[in-house]
């Protein structure tokens, strides 16, 4: 077996992937799924407000990071998560 080939492989190997949980093309939203998204969407929004604020407080001479703000994002991503694992 040449090095190309060879090289090939290993990264067929690599990539063959048996343990997914939909097939390519499918699209199917299930509320799992719709939840989770929603979810992730809000905590992103929840970060991003953090972090503006952050940038703000620094600016106005007392940076200040918001953990409360953190840790609700992390707890509604979470609680996302825990949807699209339990629901259809």
């Amino acid at each position: 077996m040449t090095a190309p080939a060879a090289a090939r492989e290993a990264v067929m190997a690599w990539t063959n992937n048996d343990d997914v949980r939909w097939e390519p093309g499918e699209i199917s939203l299930s509320p799992g799924r719709t939840f989770y998204w929603l979810a992730t969407l809000v905590a992103t929004v929840v970060v991003i407000f953090a972090i503006a604020d952050f940038f703000i407080s620094w600016a106005q001479g007392a940076p200040i990071v918001r953990i409360v703000a953190l840790v609700a994002a992390a707890t509604v991503w979470l609680i996302g998560r825990a949807c699209r694992a339990l629901l259809p």
